[in-house]
């Protein structure tokens, strides 16, 4: 029975891996990349795969190629830290995006990453577009990600802070020393800016996002072209359009910071 258990597990992990090779990968897949990609075996590969195909999990298009099957977003859909709040915070963020015509995310905290649930681009640059709903980011990198560490619980902080800081430009927060004062100017200010510290092309600023007991549940930030204006103004209609969220959410009118929940200020 334990052998029988153990195997069951196997399955399981390698059923897992190949489903995250499709993080940061093409829209579609070959059966050879999803083996390369996973490293399990070609011949195992087959058989996961054709069991994930035809429980939904998977689609295949013409070409043979393998992408995300719409059942496995449906299960998703359910998640319940982001299906009531993604409902909520739609019409705020169309409202953010049809007034700045700037592409509007929100975002959540998963232990010590920042994962993006919704947005609201052009449909002109939704392909291309980034972040992606469901992309994982550090949280020392990005507007988002600098609101939700400054309100997560301290010893994660912590973790953050003093572990690895990875640069992924030449002005991503890399020093232990700048990246505690800039999470205290976020809890004073209220909001972040992440100023080309993960793409070399925009800025993003962004807020925190309040639930009904007080606590910042989630972020939302307005990311533009760092050739335009991000200016104080910018913050001000991030964070007007964070509360309203707030509001609809239940939050209280008055909010002192708490540690233990996620938000910031400088990030993306």
């Amino acid at each position: 029975m334990a052998e029988v258990a153990d195997e069951r597990r196997s399955v399981l992990r390698r059923a897992l891996r190949i489903l995250d090779t499709f993080k940061d990968a093409p829209a579609h897949l070959t059966l050879s990349e999803l083996s390369r990609r996973s490293g399990v075996p070609l011949t195992t590969t087959h058989r996961i795969v054709t069991e994930l195909h035809h429980w939904g999990a998977l689609e295949r298009d013409d070409s043979g190629g393998y992408r995300i099957g719409l059942r496995l977003w449906e299960v998703a859909a359910h998640a319940p830290r982001s299906v009531g709040l993604q409902r909520i915070a739609l019409p705020f963020m169309q409202d953010l995006y049809e007034t700045t015509h700037h592409g509007v995310h929100l975002a959540v905290r998963e232990q010590d990453e920042v994962v993006f649930v919704e947005r609201f681009v052009s449909p002109e640059t939704a392909r291309d577009e980034r972040p992606r709903v469901g992309g994982r980011y550090a949280m020392h990198a990005t507007a988002v990600g600098l609101v939700l560490l400054a309100h997560a619980p301290a010893d994660l902080q912590e973790d953050v802070i003093s572990g690895p800081l990875v640069s992924f430009t030449s002005r991503t927060y890399s020093n232990e020393r700048e990246l505690r004062q800039v999470l205290a100017d976020v809890r004073r200010s209220g909001y972040a800016v992440s100023d080309r510290q993960i793409n070399p092309d925009y800025v993003s600023v962004a807020a925190p996002i309040h639930g009904a007991d007080g606590t910042v549940v989630a972020a939302l930030s307005l990311i533009v072209p760092h050739t335009e204006s991000h200016g104080p103004n910018l913050a001000h209609l991030v964070q007007a359009t964070a509360r309203g969220i707030s509001r609809a959410l239940g939050a209280p009118p008055k909010r002192p910071y708490r540690h233990g929940s996620s938000g910031m200020r400088k990030g993306g």
